[in-house]
């Protein structure tokens, strides 16, 4: 093994023997190395490491208190990785030398390594066996071999990060985690598995902006990763569910491709809601809000032929047409229809009772008052829940709603 392979800017080591230090610096040439020893032999460690200062080395140390306690070395290794941290040094650039001290120290400082993502390595000591026992190959060196970090080769180190980031519907900061997670993962069960939160992760955002078509393929290739058999039972449990969230995905971003229809008006409306409820987005989710209660009343009246953008009046009914005059307050029909206007005429020809407008007026101005709009005043949580509220009890499609709901990720 060549030291050129494990050098490491920062360096934390446990310490058994004053050999192992002077080895590590040797091989590993640290700019700093932390050294975590217990008390009975911290003189003759902190002896050597006196000696290999000439050699440019600056040295930290921390005592365990419990050589026989797992928790002591692992918060011993975490002040010394944040003290690492605050010279300067990311986490990429320090390794641990896992090779001495008790085994409880050894799992502890491990245990903390692998769940930071630091690297980690062993001094490997030659031996023989010879006359039944074995014992040190005085002809061979000392090697430092790498040890690999289960959490990073099953993909759980990081997972927690990308749930967390899918759930929080910041669907492109999850995929690049999903990413590095499918670069390094092992195992052709655990790689399908990711590739397909991977792809489910890249069409999610492509939805979230409408680019359906995006959304379509990414989706397609995420059933067929997710569809693959799986032996391990979460694996499965989970992949298949989520292959059968996005073969009801399928068939309803299909419909929203064409012409306004009342999938177009589910989609803007958990659109707000995924900006409301999970990322907080009040302003964000409020617009999209109004947008939906404008498409709701769009469609349904395009169902009855009438077109907001230009009424051809000659096709509506007279008693209509005069009733809507008469409840609008206007002396001519108008062209192009505003909501107000959109809500009137789709309420006559439902004949729908009149509804008292005073909350959609309320939360109508609070719209126009916030940033997105015509003002400065950003929208508050209650009346952006508000608004959900009255939109939701509006919007009356429960078939197309299901294929619209994302899905939300269980972690491992």
């Amino acid at each position: 093994m060549t030291s050129e392979i494990f050098s490491s800017k920062a360096l934390i080591l446990l310490a058994s023997r004053p050999e192992t230090v002077e080895i590590a610096v040797r091989r590993i040439r640290p700019e700093v190395l932390g050294v975590i020893v217990s008390q009975e032999i911290l003189e003759a460690v902190t002896l050597k490491c006196s000696e290999l200062r000439a050699q440019g080395v600056e040295f930290r140390y921390r005592m365990v208190d419990s050589p026989m306690e797992i928790g002591d070395s692992f918060s011993r290794f975490e002040h010394l990785l944040l003290e690492l941290e605050g010279m300067g040094y990311g986490r990429d650039e320090v390794l641990l030398d896992a090779t001495g001290g008790t085994t409880p120290m050894r799992l502890g400082a491990a245990l903390a390594a692998m769940t930071r993502g630091v690297g980690m390595v062993h001094q490997r000591v030659p031996q023989v066996y010879v006359g039944g026992r074995w014992e040190r190959d005085g002809s061979r060196e000392v090697e430092v071999a790498p040890m690999g970090n289960p959490l990073v080769a099953t993909g759980l180190l990081r997972e927690g990060q990308g749930v967390e980031l899918f759930n929080r519907r910041d669907y492109g900061a999850a995929a690049l985690v999903f990413g590095d997670i499918v670069g390094k993962v092992s195992g052709a069960e655990r790689g399908h598995y990711y590739r397909g939160l991977l792809l489910l992760a890249e069409g999610y955002a492509a939805w979230d902006v409408a680019d359906y078509g995006v959304a379509l393929e990414k989706l397609r290739e995420a059933r067929g990763e997710m569809g693959v058999e799986l032996s391990e039972t979460a694996l499965a449990e989970r992949a298949g569910a989520l292959s059968d969230r996005i073969s009801v995905h399928l068939p309803f971003l299909g419909k929203v491709r064409g012409r306004l229809s009342a999938e177009n008006v589910v989609d803007m409306l958990e659109n707000a809601r995924r900006r409301i409820v999970d990322q907080r987005r009040y302003d964000d989710g409020v617009a999209r809000l109004y947008r939906c209660v404008e498409m709701w009343h769009q469609w349904r009246l395009g169902e009855r032929s009438i077109s907001t953008e230009k009424v051809d009046w000659g096709k509506v009914d007279g008693d209509v047409r005069e009733r809507f005059l008469e409840e609008a307050g206007l002396v001519e029909p108008p062209e192009v229809l505003a909501l107000r206007h959109a809500r009137l005429l789709d309420r006559i020809l439902g004949g729908e009772e009149a509804e008292d407008e005073a909350v959609l007026r309320d939360l109508l101005q609070q719209r126009n008052r916030s940033i997105l709009a015509h003002g400065l005043e950003p929208i508050d949580e209650k009346s952006a829940l508000r608004f959900l509220e009255y939109v939701d009890a509006l919007v009356e499609a429960p078939e197309a709603r299901f294929g619209a709901e994302h899905a939300t990720l269980r972690g491992l």
